[in-house]
């Protein structure tokens, strides 16, 4: 037995190639770190009826040249202490409004102007809760063409959308017989005309919809700014305004921008920028 074991150990050392110690482990290649999958800047998503989901299994981009509504402008990935999370940023939190402000700002460079001018809507999406145990520190920046709520199909991109004609640019809107707004061009008859956003400050998304005077107020100015006028206390006798608030899952997801319009219980057939005090008479 002793003989037959020497010879078996003879003749494994034999059998190393040349130019080795023998070691069958420490020779082989280091195995490669799994990779952590990332979604990818440039591409489009969901025809209407598509539900998007946030994991690997459920993305599926399409060509922005085919029908779509979400187109994916930006890919970052968190740092820092916000890397160090257990789990993705809550809704509500300051890490989501944080996140928000960082994909807006890059939507006005994507799109060659204010996303918020345009007839544009912003979302942030995060990894699931399981793909961040495993690594994922993404979040991706996306944005839809909408109609005045909701994303509509296109098949183009929307980069460069607000240079040049800047077709989507807000403007002027009539009311249909829902009484939504509809977009018209501002030589055709019309009872509203947009005239900029402002950002609401923190806090909680019901005491600050419940303050319409002040946010009324607010609009007022921007008209004021809007037609050329001094934002003093004639402002009241000269327009109404209407205005439109993110709603709670938009609060809590960072968006903090009031849309505002002025508003004249008349027919417009021409916008009312710069048009001064006789444009917007006191009545």
């Amino acid at each position: 037995m002793t003989a037959v074991g020497a010879l078996a150990v003879l003749l494994i050392a034999g059998c190393a190639p040349p130019g080795t110690d023998g070691d069958l482990v420490d020779d082989w290649p280091a195995m490669a770190q799994p990779q952590v999958w990332s979604p990818v800047e440039g591409d489009c998503h969901g025809p209407s009826g598509y539900v998007i989901r946030h994991d690997l299994g459920g993305y599926k981009p399409v060509s922005c040249t085919d029908a779509h509504q979400w187109e994916t402008f930006r890919v970052a990935a968190f740092t820092g202490e916000r890397a160090e999370r257990k789990s993705p940023p809550p809704a509500g939190g300051v890490d989501r409004r944080a996140t928000f402000d960082e994909c807006s700002a890059e939507a006005d460079k994507f799109v060659g102007g204010s996303w918020r001018d345009g007839r544009l809507g912003l979302r942030v999406l995060y990894p699931t809760a399981q793909a961040w145990s495993h690594g994922a520190r993404w979040f991706r920046c996306e944005l839809a063409q909408v109609d005045t709520i909701y994303p509509v199909d296109r098949k183009e991109s929307l980069r460069d959308a607000l240079t040049g004609a800047a077709p989507l640019a807000r403007g002027c809107y009539r009311t249909d017989v829902e009484f939504d707004k509809v977009p018209v061009a501002c030589d055709k008859a019309h009872q509203y005309e947009y005239v900029g956003t402002w950002l609401a400050p923190n806090g909680d998304w019901a005491e600050f919809a419940a303050r319409e005077k002040m946010i009324h107020k607010r609009c007022l100015s921007l008209v004021a700014k809007f037609a050329g006028l001094r934002d003093d206390s004639t402002m009241p006798y000269r327009s109404g305004t209407s205005y439109a608030l993110p709603d709670r899952s938009q609060w809590e997801e960072g968006d903090r921008g009031v849309v505002c319009h002025l508003w004249l219980d008349r027919k417009l057939t021409r916008s009312l920028k710069g048009a001064g005090a006789k444009g917007l008479p006191m009545n």
